[in-house]
Parts: structure tokens; C-alpha cells; sequence
């Protein structure tokens, strides 16, 4: 989902280019599903690397794939006429709001179409189709429509909608489609004092521009879109987003025992480098304007790069604290306890090392409670403060 820029004004930039001077360029996509065919054609694919697709990589990574298959990041763009999206919305009726009015959601193959349910032909609007959904499930999954603009322009329509899984009863897996019992609807984050200026703004916001390509950019692998179609789609974040495309490290995987380590498409890939990759989505500091940096209020939580920066363990550290140190990029954070996420911040602050500071406190649990506690955001999604800190107490 996106944070709005009525509300977060961030200018979103490509994830190639932010990962300072990435050295590994798509030519092509060899599907649109990510699971591509095992053989590559050796003829040229040493010219330029292109995208093998996950199944790929797991013949040599299986752990990995694993990990990162019950992770968020796996399920980040999904087409709604699969049944983990369509069951959610599939015969409910909704409430957007006054001006807005109540929608009925009906399953159709080429995507879920909304109607106004009062009158489905009142002010001359006709059901809208939302074939794409964003959103893992894990705190929202949101609709979106490709819509041709009067200019001939391209944009999006951000449903005014979205489902929320239900804090109380959603099951430890955390999948969509296991907790479909368990969800509920509310506003898309940023349409709450909203009001439609046209018709087809009863649907939700049209997103435009630069904030349309990053809405595709950060919740796929590969996608654009072009002519009012959305092409060269990889949907999810798969291992080619973050470690470029794969086909020249397989081919050298496969002709030699010990073929060179891929990395991150870069041999002098550093902390640095790992903070500009996650927050060209997960967002910056640059993304946002001064003045939200300087409030800090509760939206900004959701982007927790901006909080990490400016925590003094980020800063103390040399820099070397980077967002790996605690959580595993294959794997869904939630699956790690609190109680190790503290651990973590216990090999930094030990009692019994005079250079490291340590809580006066406690030093052998409560930090994420204390220092990154977990805060109720718009419609209740929860995010850790990931600005390190004394908190002052009531």
C-alpha cells in the first residue's frame, strides 16, 4: 500500500539506481510468474545478465527460497482473480464513506469488479474492474486499476477500500489467505478527508507519475507500465530485486564447483549500500520533507529506515548497524521472538564491556518494549518505532 503523498511527500526513485552504482541490468523477462524455466540459452547470456525467475535460484539456494516463500515480501502483488485476494472482497458490501457511497464487490476471471450497490448506474458510473492487488495481507491488501487518462496518460486508481486482517484472531501464519475469516474492511490509508471531485473518484485516488511507477517498482520484481498495460511483469519481491538479474552468476554456477560469490551484483557491496537498497522502498529520509522529519509523527513509522538513521545505535556504531543485523532479508521478521530481536541488542550492550553502553534498567530483555515498542497506526496496523531511544515515561 502506499503512504500518500497528500499526506508523506516522498519523490520515489528506481531501485536500480539507488542501490549506489548497481552494476546488473535487465534486457528482458522470461515470464511474467517468476517461475521461469530451469534451462537458460548459454549463446549470449554473458553480454547481459537478464532474470532466471525464483525457481531458479532455489536448485542452489532451497534454504533461502523457504524462507523467503512465507515471507511478505513473497507476496507483494497479486492479480485478484486469484482466490486468496477474490475470497476477501467476493460478494461483501462495503462502506466508503459519505459522498462515496456502498460498494458490492463480484468475482469475475479478469479481476474483481466493484459496483455501487445502490444503484449501480447512479451518477453514471459504471462498476470499475481491479484486476491488481498490493499488499501482503500481513497489515493491509489494497486494489488498484490501470486507468487511461483523458491525456492519453496513464494512471492509477488506488481503491478507496482496503482489507485488514483482524489483530485478535489472525492465525500465526499470517497468509491472506488463511485469515480471510478473521479480516475486515476500512479506508485506504490517506482517503480518510477525502472527497471525490468527478464520478470515478467515488472508486479512490488516481496516482500519477513518478508515485505510480514506484507503486509498481516496490512491490514487484520487474513491471511497468506502458500504453496503459502493466509489462514485463515479475510480480512480488522476489531474489532478483535485491540481487539483481541472475542469468550470468547461473551460468558460471553451472560450469564451475566454486563459482564467484553473487552478492548483491556488487563486489564492494557495504552497509551503506544495503541501507540505500531497502530504503529506496522502505523509504529515506530524502523521500520525506524536513518538516516531517523534524515532527516525526506516527506515519512515519511505517517507514522505518528514516527512524534507524537517526537512532544514536545507528550513529554510535560507526554506521554498522544495518537493518541485516537484525533481521534476516530471506525470512518474514514476525517469525522471529521478541526475545531474540532482544538478544540482538545485547551483543552491543553488555554489562560486563566498559566501552558499551547499557540500559539501567534492564540488561537482559525488555529493549524492543522500551526502546522500539510497537504503535497503533491508521486503522489500527501496528509498526515498530525503529528510531532508537530513551522513551520518557508517564
Amino acid at each position: 500500500m502506499h503512504i500518500s503523498r497528500r499526506r508523506i511527500g516522498w519523490k520515489a526513485g528506481s531501485l536500480f539506481a539507488l542501490a549506489v552504482g548497481w552494476v546488473v541490468q535487465s534486457a528482458s523477462v522470461l515470464s511474467t510468474s517468476g517461475e521461469s524455466p530451469s534451462k537458460l540459452n548459454q549463446s549470449n547470456v554473458a553480454a547481459l545478465p537478464i532474470y532466471v525467475g525464483k525457481a531458479v535460484c532455489a536448485e542452489c539456494h532451497r534454504s533461502n527460497f523457504e524462507k523467503h516463500r512465507e515471507s511478505g515480501h513473497a507476496s507483494t502483488f497479486r492479480f485478484t482473480s486469484d482466490p486468496a485476494v477474490s475470497n476477501l472482497f467476493d460478494g461483501k458490501t462495503v462502506d466508503a464513506g459519505e459522498n462515496h457511497g456502498l460498494f458490492h464487490y463480484r468475482f469475475s476471471e479478469e479481476g474483481l469488479l466493484a459496483l455501487r450497490a445502490s444503484d449501480e448506474s447512479a451518477n453514471g458510473l459504471v462498476p470499475m474492474q481491479f484486476p491488481f492487488a498490493l499488499g501482503s495481507g500481513r497489515n493491509a491488501i489494497t486494489l488498484f486499476s490501470i486507468v487511461r487518462e483523458e491525456s492519453k496518460a496513464s494512471s492509477v486508481m488506488e481503491h478507496r477500500v482496503s482489507w485488514y486482517p483482524d489483530r485478535g484472531g489472525e492465525p500465526s501464519s499470517h497468509r491472506a489467505e488463511d485469515s480471510r475469516q478473521f479480516g475486515r474492511f476500512g479506508l485506504t490509508p490517506g482517503h480518510t478527508n477525502t472527497e471525490p471531485l468527478e464520478a470515478m473518484d467515488c472508486f479512490g485516488e488516481r496516482i500519477r507519475g513518478e508515485k505510480m511507477d514506484s507503486c509498481i517498482e516496490c512491490h514487484t520484481t520487474s513491471g511497468k507500465i506502458v500504453d496503459h498495460e502493466l509489462r514485463d511483469l515479475i510480480p512480488n519481491v522476489d531474489c532478483e530485486k535485491c540481487h539483481g538479474p541472475g542469468s550470468e552468476h547461473v551460468r558460471q554456477a553451472r560450469r564451475m564447483d566454486a563459482p564467484p560469490p553473487f552478492s548483491v551484483g556488487r563486489s564492494d557491496w557495504d552497509g551503506e549500500s544495503e541501507i540505500q537498497l531497502c530504503g529506496s522502498c522502505h523509504r529515506l529520509p530524502r523521500h520525506v520533507s524536513p518538516k516531517e522529519l523534524r515532527d516525526y509523527s506516527s506515519e512515519l513509522l511505517r517507514l522505518q529506515p528514516i527512524g534507524l538513521l537517526r537512532s544514536e545505535c545507528y550513529i554510535k556504531s560507526g554506521r554498522s548497524l544495518t537493518c541485516s543485523t537484525c533481521h534476516n532479508p530471506h525470512q518474514d521478521a514476525r517469525l522471529k521472538s521478541t526475545a531474540d530481536y532482544d538478544q540482538d541488542c545485547q551483543t552491543c550492550h553488555q554489562p560486563h564491556v566498559d566501552s558499551q553502553v547499557t540500559c539501567s534498567v534492564s540488561t537482559d530483555g525488555g529493549c524492543v518494549k522500551c526502546h522500539m515498542p510497537p504503535i497503533s497506526v491508521e486503522q489500527d496496523m501496528v509498526f515498530h518505532d525503529h528510531w532508537i531511544r530513551v522513551r520518557e515515561h508517564e
